[in-house]
């Protein structure tokens, strides 16, 4: 891992943990072992650049693991069910990457920053488009790919924020029980 991404993957944590505004520059400094100097050099507009691109590069690890999740099953029933499951099982490892919500970091800064905004926005859309084309791919019509990619996003961002709030993963594992409801209907 290099020093950028190691700052980057220490600052999500540390959002993750803290929240954005109880996060400072130097603890994320401290916590990445990382020289103060590359802190400034990669992020030299400071806090909300770094968010940003922390934003970014989770949203993309992310998808990345959205993408091999749903490729691993030609159904999209199943396929959006094992995604969900093994989101609750990564839930109980505690791993800082898998407990990313992009979602509270989103709720933290959406009023102080229109960068901030946008950049969930981005990773956002970009996770809904990888449902919709799995359900298109898998015969649903556009229409209601479209509908249900966004129902199928709403959920399971929903599912995470309540099981990071309850400590617990019931919810992902409720959401996952439904899928096969949401999706019987071509």
């Amino acid at each position: 891992m290099n020093t950028r991404e190691k700052i980057l993957t220490t600052a999500a944590f540390l959002f993750q943990k803290k929240g954005y505004h109880a996060t400072g520059l130097n603890e994320i400094i401290k916590e990445s072992a990382t020289p103060k100097g590359s802190l400034y050099y990669y992020f030299p507009n400071g806090k909300e650049e770094l968010a940003e691109a922390t934003i970014k590069l989770m949203g993309d690890k992310i998808q990345h693991n959205i993408e091999e999740e749903l490729a691993k099953n030609n159904d999209p029933v199943q396929a959006i069910e094992e995604l969900i499951l093994d989101l609750a099982r990564k839930f109980n490892e505690k791993d800082q990457e898998n407990c990313f919500s992009i979602g509270l970091l989103a709720l933290e800064t959406v009023s102080i920053s229109e960068s901030l905004r946008k950049a969930c926005i981005e990773v956002y859309d970009l996770w809904t488009d990888t449902y919709y084309q799995k359900l298109v791919s898998s015969g649903f019509s556009s229409e209601k790919s479209a509908e249900l990619s966004l129902i199928l996003q709403l959920t399971i961002e929903g599912a995470i924020t309540i099981s990071l709030i309850r400590n617990d993963n019931t919810m992902l594992i409720a959401a996952a029980e439904k899928i096969p409801i949401l999706l019987k209907n071509k």
